[in-house]
C-alpha cells in the first residue's frame, strides 16, 4: 500500500468519524463531546466548508478559544462573521465535568454553568456547585469548590 493509499484510507476514516459524531452530538453531554474533541471541527473549517445557514440546529464545533459550542439556529455566516463567542443568539457554548478538560472561565449569560462544570479561574480548576451559574469563582466563591489536584487527570 503506498502512502498516498494510507493517507486516503485515513482521511476516509476522519470524515466517518466526524460524521458519525454530529449524528449524536444533539444528544451528547459536554462532558462526552469535549472526549470526543479529535473529531469535532474547527469553526473556521466548518465555516469554510459551508455557510451555517446549512447546517442544523445541534451541529457542534470547536471556537477559535478551544471551546465546543452547539449551533442553536442556523445563521448566514457570511453576513454574521463573528466567532462563536461572540454570537450567543446562534451559538451555545457547552461545558464539560471533567477536570482535565477545563477551561478559562467566561461569563456568557446564554451558556451558563451547570452543577459539575468545571473551569479555571486564578489558576485553580474550580466546580460549580450550582446550575445556572454565570459568576465566575473569584466574584461568587460560594457557587463553586475548587477540584484537587489529583482529581484534573481523569
Amino acid at each position: 500500500m503506498t502512502q498516498t493509499e494510507r493517507k486516503e484510507i485515513m482521511y476516509a476514516q476522519g470524515r466517518a468519524n466526524a460524521l458519525a459524531l454530529q449524528d449524536k452530538a444533539p444528544t451528547m453531554t459536554g462532558t462526552e463531546l469535549y472526549a470526543a474533541d479529535g473529531d469535532i471541527p474547527t469553526f473556521a473549517a466548518a465555516k469554510a466548508n459551508k455557510n451555517m445557514l446549512e447546517r442544523t440546529a445541534g451541529f457542534v464545533c470547536l471556537s477559535p478559544a478551544g471551546r465546543v459550542v452547539r449551533l442553536l439556529q442556523p445563521y448566514d455566516s457570511t453576513v454574521y462573521t463573528a466567532d462563536p463567542e461572540d454570537l450567543p443568539a446562534q451559538w451555545g457554548v457547552v461545558w464539560s465535568t471533567d477536570p482535565a478538560k477545563a477551561l478559562p472561565f467566561v461569563a456568557i449569560s446564554t451558556s451558563p454553568y451547570n452543577k459539575g462544570d468545571c473551569c479555571t479561574d486564578g489558576g485553580k480548576v474550580w466546580r460549580s456547585v450550582q446550575d445556572n451559574n454565570v459568576w465566575s469563582p473569584t466574584a461568587y466563591p460560594a457557587a463553586w469548590e475548587e477540584v484537587a489536584a489529583d482529581e484534573g487527570n481523569g
